[in-house]
């Protein structure tokens, strides 16, 4: 039996539509753990997750609007710090233990300058892995393949995350994001213990459907192949804009959620 979590990110599924059988959430904290929001907002919100009883084991997306960025301009270290420990906390209070971050906060706008650049990334890296051990939490980093990130590859994702020094510090591979840029997944068997998540996802809509629309079969027998080489007992989640396989006009959440989780468990099988 496969030791691999299988799980989805709940950021437009509602929670009471999700098929019974997932192993875990896969929480938006962005969207739904902001720490602008208010106690209240928030302790309404983690009593619909518990009320469930699926373990909330790993976050996505961290920082997301109000100027929030990990490198450039927008760099705010005294808006960081006050982001870190309220996000941390209530991911903490959820459960969580894996906290995604998008690639795509770390960026080195024209004229920056990519030392600062990296400065800033490493100072935010600092930040959050102060709030992550704090709480025996990890940080998996999300290269997403755009070339003006500071790490758009998974292999220059896995150098950075050395680079920070920090034990929390890893990274998390993206099968939507290999394909783009065609990097081969037997980079995941650089170093094995630095791969902390993994998200996949079909052909569809931006080509980011749920796994079972267009299946991307052997790719998916590939990376389920790397996952079981390297003895991989972590999360993988159906990171996807969610659509219809039936015709119908509105997603049934409830049905699709079931029959992508038997995809993806055969697969994982």
């Amino acid at each position: 039996m496969s030791k691999i979590k299988l799980g989805l990110i709940t950021d437009v599924v509602p929670l009471g539509e999700i098929a019974e059988g997932w192993d875990y959430y896969e929480i938006p904290s962005a969207l739904h753990c902001v720490p602008l929001e208010s106690e209240a907002n928030w302790v309404t919100r983690l009593g619909a997750y518990r009320a469930r009883g699926v373990p909330v084991l790993v976050a996505s997306h961290y920082i997301h609007e109000f100027g929030t960025a990990a490198s450039g301009p927008s760099y705010d270290r005294e808006q960081q710090v006050f982001w870190a420990q309220r996000s941390f906390r209530r991911l903490n209070e959820v459960g969580v233990k894996v906290v995604g971050v998008y690639g795509g906060f770390f960026r080195c706008p024209d004229g920056y300058g990519r030392s600062k650049a990296v400065d800033d990334a490493v100072s935010f890296c600092n930040i959050i892995a102060d709030e992550a051990e704090r709480y025996g939490m990890q940080i998996a980093l999300e290269p997403m393949a755009e070339p003006d990130t500071l790490f758009p590859t998974y292999k220059e994702g896995l150098a950075f995350a050395k680079a920070t020094g920090r034990r929390s510090v890893r990274v998390m591979a993206d099968l939507n994001y290999f394909l783009k840029i065609n990097q081969s997944l037997e980079d995941i068997r650089e170093d094995p213990s630095c791969c902390l998540h993994v998200h996949m996802a079909g052909e569809g809509h931006g080509d980011s459907a749920q796994p079972n629309i267009g299946p991307r079969t052997e790719a998916f027998k590939k990376l389920f192949s790397v996952l079981r080489d390297i003895d991989y007992s972590g999360t993988v989640s159906a990171a996807c804009a969610w659509v219809s396989s039936t015709g119908s006009k509105e997603v049934d959440y409830k049905y699709e959620t079931a029959v992508t989780l038997k995809y993806m468990r055969d697969l994982a099988e």
